[in-house]
């Protein structure tokens, strides 16, 4: 995990007005790096008119294919009809915006296992492309239309409330990553688009929290949003997280919130960020 990329202040990432909306009032260009963040040809929009004609014998299918309608999170796999040695680059467009780019298979949103997360996007109907150019420029490409629900609402102890919390070197001290997280006031809000984190310095993510009976939660991947590349991109230890269950006690009248990892969590730098007591902002 690289700490120091930053989109410079200002340069909000703007997700839909409904996705904004129970959200921090900051800006969502954030600021945790890849760990493998992919080059592109294009930061936003189709790959550029010259490109050479489609070869017939270049094709491109994907995990959603035949589906009219998307669950909050699924794998979106691509597959070229041709060799990875011939491919050069595989885009992911929703909407007609660049989503994420790869040139290695697996070719997966989000990096390879990654997944969609559709909480970002206003319910209803949505384009999703598959764009596969090889190494001699020819492109193809797959689209399906498929709509989306709203997320699911976060429990009313968590919903829309932003906490605080002071991470110490004793907490860094747990990270798995090369570069550990910086030690500070972190700030935390669930909302319903998912998790934002914000750092000491103005970066952050924005994470998927899944809900389970019982009051527990689950801390699940970075939710990659158009445009790409965005500070955004990246997980809290590596390209692909992997998703854990934790437990969350509201006390002290609701000015406290705990969170702790149900078992052991393999993911160090996300124990460092949020294990431990978070106060409410403003108390």
């Amino acid at each position: 995990m690289v700490w120091a990329k930053r989109q410079p202040p200002g340069s909000a990432v703007q997700l839909p007005r409904r996705a904004r909306t129970g959200l921090l009032a900051l800006p969502l260009a954030l600021a945790l790096a890849a760990c493998s963040a992919t080059g592109g040809t294009a930061a936003n929009g189709p790959a550029a008119a010259s490109k050479p004609a489609s070869s017939p014998g270049l094709r491109v299918t994907s995990t959603l294919d035949g589906h009219a309608t998307l669950p909050h999170r699924i794998h979106w796999q691509a597959f070229p009809s041709v060799p990875a040695t011939d491919v050069s680059e595989v885009d992911f467009l929703i909407d007609g915006r660049l989503g994420w780019v790869e040139h290695n298979m697996p070719y997966f949103y989000g990096d390879g296992g990654n997944w969609l997360v559709t909480s970002f996007l206003t319910p209803g109907m949505h384009t999703f492309t598959v764009r596969v150019i090889d190494s001699s420029g020819h492109t193809a490409t797959g689209t399906v239309q498929a709509s989306v629900t709203a997320p699911p609402a976060a429990p009313s102890p968590l919903r829309g409330i932003t906490w605080t919390r002071r991470v110490i070197p004793a907490d860094v001290r747990q990270a798995t990553s090369g570069q550990p997280p910086p030690p500070g006031r972190w700030r935390l809000r669930i909302g319903p688009v998912g998790g934002q984190l914000r750092d000491p310095a103005g970066g952050g993510l924005l994470f998927d929290v899944g809900y389970r009976a019982g009051g527990g939660v689950q801390m699940r991947p970075v939710i990659e949003y158009p445009p790409y590349p965005n500070g955004n991109n990246g997980g809290f230890c590596r390209d692909t997280d992997p998703q854990w269950s934790w437990t969350y006690t509201v006390g002290d009248g609701g000015r406290t919130l705990t969170l702790r990892p149900a078992g052991h969590d393999p993911c160090g730098d996300r124990i460092a960020i949020l294990a431990g007591t978070w106060t409410r902002a403003g108390t």
